[in-house]
């Protein structure tokens, strides 16, 4: 790792602690209301603060152990932070010392400490962040070792698709190398990829490699990486959103989403939908991007104003594609839960709308008799007519 990395605060960290630390505090509060432990797992926790005072993920959560958004949810959630570098450790140890009733620091690598995190864990709800710096512990087998878990498991994954399309090149460039070395370098390396996006993607990027565009190359993998984790693990819901400098624009990175229960997906696609509109505001220029505030020295928080730009025309985009949602799904004449209803958007809009506009289109469509609904709460009902 580079030795400046936890020096500066990088432009693209306000968006990607936005996501995590707002998620996780939804999901102490909707999974901790039975009272019992949640955890937060940071893989690749770094040392808490950067050296300008910028909170990390790790200190973020933290903070929201010690005093939940709900009070009722204090004590409940555990942190468990692990981090690899002994100096990186030690700054992590001082900088979470104040919250140790709440968060404990393993020294030592996400891989190797897994069995040691799982057996702490045990079958309790568990929420996993793995931030690595390149592709270490995104590996699908290591989810699928996660979404074995009993009890409730959700992990967030930095997802570096410029290494992963560095290590596909590299391999098919060496594989039919004449030392042999080179050989089995490669035949390792390929080994590597099948752990990072399905075969048919790896393939199109070598195919790809020199005619397509970078944003087409992306798409692959990501979409490969994606329907690999659903389809070698027990997590049946995959978000992807990318994660992009707003001063440039250039693209970092994806941070990908996987869950076992539909709640977990529309909530983190309206996070990620809410986050979208922070980074459009922050890119355009019509804001400070540092201002020195303390509400952004820690993470940018999402602002409800930001969403109002494009609302009206996502409600109607949203309201003219449900009643093809309820002809696929056969929903004429029934009544089913909201959650369901939400999922099939986020299906169709991905992280591109949020819930308020979701809510709205479902208002919409109310008003003109296609449904009603009994409420907006996620176990709500929506009964659709019998002609859409």
């Amino acid at each position: 790792m580079a030795a400046s990395f936890h020096k500066e605060r990088k432009a693209w960290f306000q968006i990607k602690h936005q996501i995590v630390g707002t998620y996780l505090s939804l999901f102490l509060g909707k999974l901790g209301k039975f009272g019992d432990r949640v955890y937060y797992v940071d893989g690749f926790a770094g040392q808490g603060r950067l050296d300008d005072g910028t909170e990390g993920s790790a200190l973020i959560a933290a903070k929201l152990a010690a005093e939940p958004v709900q009070k009722s949810r204090k004590g409940l959630l555990h942190c468990i932070n692990i981090e690899s570098e002994s100096e990186t450790f030690d700054n992590l140890k001082k900088a979470t010392a104040p919250y140790s009733h709440c968060v404990t620091n393993l020294h030592g690598t996400f891989q190797d400490k897994l069995p040691e995190i799982l057996k702490l864990i045990g079958n309790h709800t568990a929420f996993f962040f793995i931030d690595p710096f390149g592709t270490q512990g995104a590996e699908i087998s290591t989810l699928k070792e996660l979404g074995a878990r009993s009890g409730k498991t959700e992990a967030l994954v930095r997802y570096d698709d410029t290494r992963v399309k560095r290590l596909i090149m590299w391999s098919a460039n060496n594989l039919e190398n004449l030392e042999e070395k080179h050989r089995k370098v490669a035949l390792g390396i390929l080994a590597r990829v099948k752990e990072l996006t399905d075969e048919e993607a790896a393939e199109k990027v070598q195919l790809e490699a020199l005619l397509g565009s970078d944003s087409e190359l992306r798409d692959r993998l990501i979409e490969g990486y994606e329907a690999e984790v659903k389809r070698k693990t027990k997590f049946t819901y995959g978000l992807n959103y990318p994660i992009r400098n707003p001063v440039t624009g250039g693209h970092r990175y994806y941070l990908v989403h996987f869950c076992k229960f539909v709640d977990g997906y529309t909530h983190m696609a309206n996070f990620m939908a809410k986050a979208e509109r922070t980074y459009q505001k922050l890119h355009s220029g019509e804001s400070e991007l540092f201002g020195g505030s303390p509400k952004q020295q820690t993470f940018l928080q999402i602002d409800d104003h930001l969403t109002k730009q494009a609302e009206s025309e996502n409600v109607s985009l949203i309201a003219s594609a449900v009643p093809a949602i309820v002809m696929r799904k056969r929903w004429e004449n029934k009544s089913v839960q909201l959650r369901d209803v939400l999922g099939e958007v986020v299906n169709s809009f991905r992280w591109r709308t949020t819930r308020m506009e979701w809510i709205k289109a479902l208002r919409q469509g109310e008003a003109n008799g296609c449904l009603q609904l009994t409420g907006t709460e996620d176990g709500d009902m929506v009964h659709f007519a019998e002609k859409i």
